[in-house]
């Protein structure tokens, strides 16, 4: 009997869509493709070296917190450009949500930096998981604050970086 999803759907380069709804996981999952409810699953596939750090950086965090953090885009198949990313083609980069206070998640939790319920200090040990990680090259996000702290260069500014941070691999983890 097929309930429409493959367990572990994979793709054209052989890249698989990160798990949707594991039981007791640190990470939540979000986003649309083309703006489409219910497709964000559908530019969730990642290479094999993401998902192990995802999969790392999700235990972890698992140990310091007991909320989830919002994983959205990575890539679609075959590794097409889509909707207005110029970057989530090679399946080695991700975009995280900041972590709320109000432990609020799903599709409707979208935070900005800015916003009452961010959490700086929780989003702040979140991306310090992140550039820790030896096969993590960069992250984008604005807060100048969590740039700062974790200072070397390694917490850019990029336009759009409001309400999510980017995660990317070194390039040598592609292949």
């Amino acid at each position: 009997m097929s309930t429409g999803v493959p367990i572990q759907p994979k793709e054209s380069r052989g890249y698989y869509m990160l798990p949707q709804a594991p039981e007791d996981a640190g990470y939540y999952v979000y986003g649309t493709l083309h703006n489409v409810p219910g497709t964000g699953q559908l530019a969730q596939y990642a290479h094999p070296n993401l998902l192990t750090v995802i999969f790392q950086i999700e235990r972890q965090w698992r140990a310091i917190c007991d909320r989830k953090f919002g994983i959205g885009n990575i890539s679609i198949d075959g590794g097409l450009a889509y909707d207005n990313h110029k970057s989530h083609q090679k399946g080695i980069e991700m975009d995280c949500r900041p972590v709320r206070k109000d432990y609020m998640t799903g599709q409707a939790a979208r935070c900005s930096y800015r916003d009452k319920e961010y959490d700086l200090e929780a989003t702040l040990k979140l991306i310090c998981l992140f550039v820790e990680h030896p096969k993590i090259k960069i992250v984008y996000f604005n807060d100048e604050r969590v740039q700062k702290t974790l200072g070397g260069g390694r917490v850019k500014s990029l336009a759009g970086h409001n309400n999510h941070f980017h995660a990317e691999l070194w390039s040598r983890y592609s292949s």
